[in-house]
């Protein structure tokens, strides 16, 4: 047994004439293209595609955000860095530290002690405010003499180089109620 289309049983009865069927099929195919074309949307789908559009639009906005957030972390990252080999070029190229010193000069690094070997006009300049203790780059234990300017340079990007600073003096009686301690 074969199925008939309802065009085909219409036709049969005689209740649609041949043309009239032609001209439903026409329209009825004319309809679809145009509904998936987007011409004569049904409004459903109408909410449907509005709906889509809105979360593409809202998917494309959080990802332009979080390529700027990436971006920017990026950039930052890349400044610090040439904030380290900044520091690692002045520290390198102002650094007065005297092998031959063998004064033993105390400060603080946080919440330690440290230790540093400098020589008696160093220890003096120190004192006065005119060199300052730089965390070098070396190893852990790298501490450079470094002249004033340049830990005011340092001061201004990495902060935290920067380890002993006394604020600058005329001059520092030699007479002092602290003596020589060597």
């Amino acid at each position: 047994m074969w199925l008939m289309s309802l065009r085909d049983e219409l036709l049969r009865a005689g209740l649609v004439s041949s043309d009239k069927a032609k001209k439903l099929d026409s329209d009825g195919r004319k309809h679809d293209y145009q509904r998936k074309k987007g011409k004569a949307l049904t409004p459903e789908e109408e909410a449907q595609r509005t709906q889509a559009r809105q979360q593409a639009e809202a998917d494309a906005a959080h990802k332009r955000e979080q390529d700027r957030q990436l971006n920017l972390a990026r950039e930052a990252e890349k400044q610090r860095r040439e904030h380290i080999a900044r520091a690692y070029q002045l520290i390198e190229a102002h650094r007065i530290n005297d092998p031959a010193a063998e004064i033993a000069y105390n400060f603080q690094d946080g919440n330690r002690i440290r230790t540093i070997r400098v020589t008696s006009p160093q220890r003096k300049a120190l004192a006065m405010g005119r060199l300052a203790i730089v965390r070098g780059d070396r190893r852990e234990f790298d501490f450079a003499l470094a002249p004033r300017e340049i830990a005011h340079k340092l001061a201004e990007f990495v902060p935290d180089r920067v380890l002993l600073l006394h604020p600058e003096s005329s001059d520092v009686d030699s007479d002092d109620e602290w003596g020589d301690w060597e």
